[in-house]
């Protein structure tokens, strides 16, 4: 291996393990006097129709009144450049854009299916995607009864450094610069078959929660930003898992894909679960 390759690999793993244990990159906003709305782990495309139905959802939603939080896995496997886009995710990125259009407000947490999403934020941004903010990492809100702190998930197991190494190299500027160079056509398939081994490897870290690395995760947010409420998707529990330490209460949350369940949250913080269907 050469120097220049193996420089990269450290920096991609020198990475990973930063995302893991800390919260940097993190986006702030203050929100709207409006209701949240959490939806986790949708994985779009998995089911026929399972697009049309969260839509149909959304419809009944008042956008001036409605705060939307994609909790990252949009769809089932994405790769956001519009070039890259299927029909479905067309089609929902339309919905999401006449939803904004009427008032509403979308954001966006990256997860592990969510693929070369831009790293800047601006004007460009509203033009391309129908969310006001996109973040990849962590994402800040300022509501009436305190601060929420969100994230997908990821990256709170920092012993599965395999998936860890594997979530560095996708998200590096090399591997962004060589998919541009790849027919759109192929990018789609080339990342299925990327998560699909994935998917084979690593078990022990997908059998159980990971309660140990958790609390740890738990405690360096607590420490670093002391938020009032934590919420987490990515491991598709049946149930929310609800841990209370100090004044901060965290959830992670059931996924959409599974059970047709979004997460309500109100500017005083107290929260309900609500099925879209």
């Amino acid at each position: 291996m050469s120097f220049h390759v193996s420089h990269v690999f450290f920096c991609l793993i020198s990475e990973a393990k930063a995302i893991a244990k800390s919260t940097n990159s993190i986006h702030r906003l203050n929100m709207s006097a409006r209701k949240l709305i959490v939806i986790s782990d949708t994985h779009l495309g998995t089911t026929e129709g399972d697009s049309e139905e969260l839509l149909c959802f959304i419809d009944s939603l008042s956008p001036d009144q409605t705060e939307l939080l994609f909790l990252g896995d949009l769809f089932h496997i994405w790769a956001g450049p519009e070039k890259y886009r299927t029909a479905i995710v067309r089609h929902f990125m339309e919905k999401l854009f006449e939803f904004r259009d009427n008032g509403g407000i979308a954001h966006l947490i990256a997860g592990n299916r969510d693929a070369f999403l831009p790293e800047k934020q601006g004007d460009k941004l509203n033009d391309l995607y129908p969310f006001h903010r996109i973040a990849l990492n962590v994402l800040e809100l300022s509501l009436e009864g305190g601060k929420l702190i969100a994230v997908h998930g990821d990256t709170i197991n920092s012993k599965d450094k395999q998936y860890l190494r594997w979530r560095a190299l996708i998200r590096s500027r090399p591997f962004r610069w060589s998919f541009n160079l790849i027919p759109a056509k192929r990018v789609k398939k080339i990342l299925l078959m990327l998560e699909e081994n994935l998917k084979k490897t690593n078990m022990a870290f997908r059998s159980e929660f990971p309660e140990e690395e958790w609390q740890v995760f738990l405690d360096n947010i607590r420490s670093i930003h002391n938020p009032k409420l934590l919420i987490a998707g990515h491991y598709h529990p049946q149930k929310a898992k609800v841990y209370q330490l100090g004044n901060m209460t965290s959830l992670i949350i059931p996924a959409w894909c599974e059970n047709r369940t979004v997460l309500e949250i109100e500017q005083d913080m107290t929260y309900s679960f609500k099925a879209t269907s």
